[in-house]
């Protein structure tokens, strides 16, 4: 077996820029090859959008367990490429084990990322990459990794254009019953086992009471224990499959959540979005282009102004579909990069 492009994910949005990458790759006729730690619902967004892949590895909880599982991870990578033959390149979105095992073997590396603010994961993968792929509103801020500006590929855009510019993915029947709910807010908790997640202001669980009280609650969990503390509060409904955020989102009013994905998600589709965590270039990015996202650090606050998104949502609510078209999509750029790393990977 010839594998030209491995592609490694690590968490939901990595499958969901692998499942965006993977038409261009197959339209040039590279063999591809996909490999997911089944972490955060990663697999299961991966089953979800039928792409085929090799489970490898597990999440750590604390610090010592992410270290064993990382080498454990790696010399799994090592099995596998005895049997299938070493890839000609690498694309990640960050995975430590994943990285180190490319540049022990020699395969170039084409990391696309837009979270510098895992630090402890740039620091350690950003000196060994051959290609950044970033969004340039980050500048050159990935300099304090270790990378030269040589290495680094910007475009102006953002992540998740890669699968709204063109969604390829219907909506699931399970969802048709929030059709004839009146108010739906859609609710995502930080990532609180992640390295870089800290400082927190807003008590996820009190916020997610709260909301309850005042309007349906869709609730998508990261980890298996949110399940049972959501499930006790009322209003609170979690789908009983696995969804992608982008399904959801035509049904709700507004989404509050840390400030990831899914928020950024929100706002590029005209609905509002209230981060109650992160504050980072790409929020302030959509903000600037005029996209409903916005934080708000108190629950008492973000309660009223949600409050205030469903008795008026005809001035919260935008129609972005020119402004989405302008951003630029990052699948061409990651694509640019990947034929590179290739070529040279055969002189």
């Amino acid at each position: 077996m010839v594998v030209d492009v491995w592609l490694d994910a690590v968490t939901p949005k990595d499958s969901l820029l692998i499942y965006s990458l993977l038409p261009s790759l197959k339209e040039k006729g590279y063999k591809t090859f996909v490999t997911a730690k089944n972490q955060t619902q990663t697999t299961e967004i991966m089953d979800l959008l039928k792409v085929e892949h090799v489970c490898v590895g597990e999440y750590g909880e604390n610090l010592k367990q992410k270290l064993i599982a990382e080498q454990k991870r790696t010399l799994k990578f090592l099995d596998i490429f005895n049997s299938v033959g070493l890839p000609r390149v690498l694309w990640t979105h960050g995975d430590v084990s994943a990285i180190r095992t490319a540049f022990g073997l020699q395969i170039p590396i084409v990391y696309s990322n837009d979270t510098p603010v895992a630090i402890h994961v740039a620091k350690l993968v950003c000196p060994l990459v051959n290609w950044l792929v970033a969004p340039e509103f980050f500048g050159k801020s990935w300099r304090q990794f270790g990378i030269s500006e040589s290495k680094m590929a910007f475009y102006d855009g953002i992540e998740e254009t890669a699968w709204l510019l063109e969604p390829r993915f219907g909506q699931p029947k399970f969802l048709e019953p929030l059709a004839e709910k009146e108010r739906i807010v859609l609710f995502r908790n930080a990532e609180y086992k992640a390295s870089y997640c800290k400082d927190v202001e807003v008590n996820a669980w009190n916020l997610l009471r709260e909301l309850s009280k005042i309007a349906t609650v869709v609730y998508l969990p990261r980890y298996e224990e949110e399940k049972n503390i959501a499930k006790k509060l009322d209003n609170v409904w979690i789908p009983p499959k696995p969804v992608l955020a982008a399904q959801i989102i035509p049904y709700v009013d507004v989404t509050v959540g840390s400030g990831g994905t899914i928020c950024r998600e929100t706002a590029l589709m005209g609905k509002p979005a209230i981060n109650f965590h992160f504050w980072d270039a790409a929020a302030k990015y959509l903000y600037r282009k005029n996209f409903p996202i916005r934080r708000i650090r108190n629950t008492a606050k973000i309660v009223e102004t949600v409050k205030n998104i469903f008795e008026t949502p005809e001035k919260h609510t935008v129609n972005t579909t020119c402004d989405l078209e302008r951003l630029e999509n990052p699948v061409s750029s990651t694509m640019r990069y990947l034929e590179r790393s290739l070529v040279a990977s055969q002189t």
